[in-house]
């Protein structure tokens, strides 16, 4: 590198965090309660687990449709292409048998848990800006809070605005917000650009220490659009007081000349380059008061060179003090990253007891298949974390770092890197056939750079992991960590830009790459769930996740049963059962009119469209429902009424939009 290695790890535990190192080892309110699901991912502490569950190995054998919900907006995007929508992510939140979520086109409802009927909804009007940056208009969810036993809905629009709605009526807060206008306009909380063509809010912000602190998506891998920056925006992290709506800090990144990080961008490149963003979800410890944020890739994605150095806080987890924003710790991950291995969600907040100790733990589960697991208070890692020697680039001007760090437990989730022994084998044509695949690229081990040469680096895992946003499910009662992942490899190619055409000296494009006859390039499983037992970190069972193409001939010939969907899979739990559903299938067509936006077509006849129910304690298969559509959302599970249902999403990118609720109660 071309300075000297500093420490990954900084040990300023915050008052906050000294305080709570006296606390009982429960998070507080970060817990899900018994049969509601209080935030995107469960609750605060990114569970994505529900207490006193109804559904057991026997009812879910029956799972059935109990209601389709059609969300609004569906109308006007298939009477308007140029408001076209991204695949339906919304994950629904149910606090009391009400359901509260919003549609691609960030309209927030309310709506029966029961029967799916609506209770209210509101449009911001954010489709009047046209499409959103990156993947165009899309929303995860939105928020829910309480304040002096009254409940608020946040809602993060498409257009950058974040929105505070009284849950019953669904109306907006008067006087609250930037000048009392009843919003926050995000992009006048930015370091370098109000430019609304290249900054969205796609995922639901969290609430930790009284603040409102918002995931925000930048441009980070294409064009930028309307916008006079020469590189894409900073990924700088805002926190605004629930009560008013007022700013109260800003975390900057990359790190602003003469603060801490700084020195890791060589070339002063921290001055210019834009990406590091948070666009996933975070996590929150509120006894502590702590927020934990994972940080994303710098720009240009897969070349380096205008950003000598190891990047600080890029790929990185930071935990700050939620009501002040000063860091208490923060971990790398990857340093100067060439590999858009951005941590694609927040850490599972867990307690364990790891030989005889008990130990608040944050556990980061990573595109690259690893398990980064800490002391949560101070940082420190649970098992020892090595940097380890890894491939250097030979691409002009680039400097690649001569490590990465390695956790030592537990062992990866998925395949890392490739040789031809991981080709698929099931019949020796198979095999030739996929060793003529393979010899068209450059590949390797582990952070292998990417390169110019032949088609470019094979990645494995791919930029979409190994672990996705999908995120992984954690039992807080017994300490298990369920993560579901895939295995699907990634061509990453640079090419030389034309001098004046572009910021960079190299840009990377990248795509994936299939196998022969129809076939993913490896051996099967293509995708698992893994439990692992974060008190040992230890695996205590792992199963290919979903039944996957076993139709195909060479398939049904070696006597397969399941080889596992080659997608993300989505995951919620409860004590007995991990109910999953893969991510269905769309192509991308292009970009927008703007050059800010991808298109996107959903399958419309999706063959692996189901929600899956597994044991909990030893991964066997109990129950399938198929699904009407794909599914492209974090699924989620709740109590109403004496019944447990399961909502999942479907449709969006050319299809309706809808919610499913499946009741798995029996």
């Amino acid at each position: 590198m071309t300075h000297k290695r500093k420490r990954t790890i900084e040990k300023r535990v915050a008052l906050g965090a000294v305080f709570a190192l006296g606390c009982s080892m429960g998070l507080s309110n970060a817990i899900a309660g018994d049969g509601d699901w209080m935030t995107y991912t469960g609750d605060k502490s990114s569970s994505r687990y529900m207490a006193g569950g109804l559904a057991t190995p026997e009812t879910v054998k029956k799972m059935k449709i109990a209601w389709r919900w059609a969300m609004p907006g569906n109308k006007r995007v298939a009477e308007n292409p140029d408001l076209r929508t991204w695949v339906n992510e919304t994950t629904p939140l149910a606090i009391n048998g009400i359901l509260y979520t919003s549609s691609p086109l960030t309209i927030a409802s309310a709506i029966d848990g029961t029967t799916g009927k609506t209770l209210w909804s509101f449009d911001p009007e954010a489709w009047k800006d046209g499409a959103a940056p990156n993947l165009g208009s899309i929303s995860r969810g939105i928020t829910y809070v309480e304040e002096g036993g009254k409940g608020y809905i946040i809602l993060a629009t498409s257009n950058a605005y974040l929105y505070k709605l009284d849950a019953k009526t669904g109306k907006p807060v008067k006087n609250w917000g930037d000048d009392n206008s009843g919003r926050i306009d995000v992009t006048k909380h930015r370091r370098n650009s109000r430019d609304r063509s290249i900054v969205t809010l796609s995922t639901p912000p969290i609430i930790c220490g009284g603040n409102i602190i918002p995931s925000i998506a930048v441009l980070d891998s294409f064009a930028v659009g309307k916008s006079p920056l020469k590189y894409h925006p900073t990924g700088d992290v805002a926190a605004f007081d629930i009560k008013t709506g007022k700013r109260q800090w800003m975390f900057h990144n990359p790190p602003k000349t003469g603060e801490k990080g700084a020195e890791t961008w060589g070339n002063k490149s921290n001055e210019f380059i834009g990406g590091t963003n948070m666009w996933t979800s975070s996590s929150c410890d509120d006894e502590a008061g702590i927020v934990y944020l994972p940080l994303s890739t710098p720009a240009n994605d897969f070349y380096g060179a205008e950003r000598p150095g190891d990047n600080l806080f890029a790929e990185s987890l930071v935990a700050l003090n939620a009501k002040t924003g000063e860091r208490n710790w923060h971990f790398q991950m990857v340093h100067h990253g060439l590999w858009d291995y951005d941590l694609p969600t927040g850490p599972n907040l867990m307690n364990i007891t790891v030989d005889g100790k008990k130990i608040k733990a944050a556990a980061q589960v990573t595109k690259q298949g690893f398990i980064y697991t800490f002391d949560r208070m101070t940082g420190k890692p649970v098992w020892p974390i090595k940097e380890m020697p890894v491939p250097q680039s030979d691409e002009e001007g680039e400097v690649s770092s001569k490590t990465q760090p390695f956790p030592s437990k537990p062992a990866p989730f998925v395949q890392q890197g490739s040789t031809e022994d991981d080709l698929v084998d099931l019949t020796p044509e198979l095999k030739e056939k996929a060793k003529k695949i393979f010899k068209r690229y450059v590949s390797g081990p582990l952070y292998t750079p990417p390169s110019s040469k032949k088609g470019g680096h094979l990645q494995v895992p791919g930029v979409l992991g190994g672990a996705s946003w999908a995120g992984a499910a954690h039992n807080p009662k017994t300490g298990m960590l369920y993560v579901p992942s895939f295995t699907i490899p990634f061509a990453i190619k640079l090419k030389k830009e034309a001098p004046g055409q572009s910021a960079w000296k190299y840009t990377g494009t990248w795509a994936g790459v299939g196998g022969p006859d129809g076939l993913p390039l490896f051996k099967p499983p293509y995708s698992t769930i893994s439990a692992v037992d974060m008190n040992k970190g230890e695996y205590k069972w792992r199963v290919p996740a979903g039944k996957g193409p076993i139709d195909h001939p060479a398939i049904k010939a070696a006597g397969l049963k399941a080889v596992g969907v080659p997608h993300q899979s989505f995951i919620a739990i409860t004590d007995d059962i991990v109910f999953t559903a893969p991510n269905g299938t769309y192509s991308v067509l292009g970009l927008n009119n703007r050059g800010t936006a991808l298109i996107a077509q959903a399958t419309k006849e999706e063959k692996e469209a189901a929600l899956y129910a597994y044991s909990a304690k030893t991964g066997e298969m109990l129950g399938e429902v198929k699904m009407p559509a794909g599914v492209f959302g974090a699924i989620m599970t709740y109590k109403a009424n004496g019944k447990q249902y399961v909502v999942v999403p479907i449709g969006g990118a050319g299809l309706p939009s809808e919610l499913v609720a499946v009741e798995v109660s029996g």
